[in-house]
């Protein structure tokens, strides 16, 4: 009898190995994906120099970590284990009462504030946050110019609205630092900078309302309150603008299953089963007929929270055209472009009719992430003269012995160009300080220079819409034994010289 049970307990065990081999090979159960971001291991090519210093075995290693049969289940089954025995989870989430859950962030601005990250100091944020709202007011009214409407959304904060369910702050022993999501409105209200701050009125409103402002387990605004706070947006966006946009219509509040991204921070925990929650409540969001309104073209730029916006409203029915540039970097809901790394600033910029700046409690430190500097510069410098600093700034490096050195250093713990460091390592210094670089920048009042670029496109773009001027330019082109577009190139710049002083 004894040796039947070891021949069962072997086959089953071989049996089990079979097919946990066979479900990395082929897939043949299919599997409900893990939530959070995980980043691809690719199988690992065997080469006799990585063989010997163990870098093959490593790769590999970590390629079966990531793709091992039935992962998916083994995960969830030990995150749900750890789940119900110590009610703590290994996701980036924490625990607070009564099953709420926050992200770190929001829990760690709550207790001392965020500015931690940065500096010690006080009165170096201060001076930051300074420094960046002056920025930000230059970029408005220059913008302004051009018909471009430039405004900040504050969204708000779960710690703030919901404080009550937050885990205990024991291990935050810093003095309260502070906040960028107080200090800014107060920069913002001197300045004279557009903005709409629904932190505070979150705030105001917890209690008066019949819905959840934030769900038990996600981190963003609650589906139903962005549907609500889209309401007010769009027509604050109709006044600082100057537009008639349509306006949306939210029907009444009904309580269903728990919709993305209202139990985001459950999914990124990877259970077997959901966390006991209260209902979550959505309503139905619907447009306007308003023949008259316009469909206006927004950039919004900014973290998470948008894609609220974008699960609960009819957005296309809004705007003509709208892209999320998310945290300034990869570009959402465009046809031609996936990252800001691709786009001609000035272009897009001049080619809207808003653009949002909306960051929340916790990561309105940096705010714009970089987008004010860099497109306040390029608006007032055209590429040459922004290329000429950046080919300083290069020169500088390549005197200075100890730099260099760094920066060799840099490019080879990185696996990257010399050059291509160098170049990046410039663009951090002109933009992270462009006052240092351009004179007009740093002094008050709103610049008076501008990109010379753009009055040269406008031009360009009024010589082809004219057929007897664009005629007279290919007679041009033909005795410059140029191109068109050479010549109209040129003459644009003639016509922008002869006429830049009126």
């Amino acid at each position: 009898m004894e040796k039947w049970v070891h021949r069962i307990l072997c086959i089953l065990t071989m049996a089990f190995f079979l097919l946990v081999f066979l479900q990395e090979k082929t897939h043949f159960v299919e599997m409900k994906p893990l939530g959070g971001v995980v980043e691809e291991v690719l199988y690992p090519k065997f080469t006799m120099n990585e063989y010997a210093d163990r870098t093959y075995q490593n790769n590999l290693e970590n390629y079966s970590k990531q793709n091992f049969g039935f992962r998916e289940w083994f995960i969830r089954f030990y995150n749900q284990y750890i789940w119900d025995f110590y009610g703590t989870t290994r996701a980036r989430v924490s625990v607070g009462r009564d099953g709420w859950l926050y992200e770190p962030q929001y829990v760690e601005e709550f207790y001392q504030s965020r500015m931690y990250k940065y500096t010690e100091e006080p009165d170096v944020i201060k001076g930051n946050y300074r420094k960046e709202a002056t920025r930000l007011y230059k970029l408005q009214e220059i913008l302004k110019e051009f018909g471009v409407t430039l405004f900040v959304m504050i969204e708000p904060g779960k710690e703030r609205v919901y404080p009550e369910h937050l885990p205990d702050g024991d291990k935050y022993t810093r003095p309260m630092g502070v906040k960028a999501v107080d200090y800014y409105p107060v920069l913002f209200d001197s300045l004279d900078v557009n903005y709409v701050n629904f932190s505070k009125y979150f705030v105001e409103q917890k209690g008066k309302v019949d819905y959840p402002l934030f769900p038990q387990t996600g981190t963003h605004w609650s589906n139903i309150a962005a549907a609500h706070s889209a309401d007010s947006l769009f027509r604050y966006m109709e006044h600082i603008g100057k537009k008639n946009i349509h306006n949306i219509s939210i029907g009444p509040a009904y309580y269903d299953k728990t919709r993305k991204p209202d139990d985001d921070l459950e999914q990124m925990m990877n259970l077997t089963r959901e966390i006991p929650k209260v209902p979550n409540m959505y309503a139905s969001v619907s447009t306007d007929n308003d023949s008259t309104a316009e469909k206006p073209k927004m950039i919004a730029i900014g973290d998470s929270f948008f894609w609220n916006f974008v699960s609960e409203i009819p957005m296309d029915s809004i705007f003509s055209d709208y892209q999320y540039w998310y945290y300034n970097s990869t570009i959402y809901f465009s046809p031609n472009y996936t990252s800001t790394s691709e786009i001609d600033l000035v272009t897009e910029l001049l080619g809207t009719n808003f653009v949002m700046l909306s960051y929340c409690t916790a990561m309105i430190y940096d705010l714009g992430n970089s987008f004010i500097s860099n497109a306040l510069v390029h608006l007032c410098y055209s590429d040459r003269k922004i290329n000429s600093v950046l080919d300083g700034i290069i020169s500088n490096m390549k005197n200075d012995e100890n730099w260099m050195a760094s920066l060799v250093e840099k490019a080879n713990s990185q696996g990257r160009e010399l050059e291509d460091v160098m170049l990046g390592d410039a663009k951090y210094l002109l933009y992270n300080n462009p006052e240092a670089y351009f004179e007009e920048l740093g002094e008050e009042g709103v610049p008076q220079v501008r990109n010379e670029d753009i009055y040269i496109k406008e031009i360009k773009s009024m010589i082809y819409a004219s057929p007897q001027w664009l005629n007279d330019i290919k007679l041009k082109a033909e005795a410059w034994n140029v191109s068109l577009d050479s010549a109209v190139t040129r003459d644009a710049i003639w016509y922008y010289n002869q006429h830049k002083s009126e």
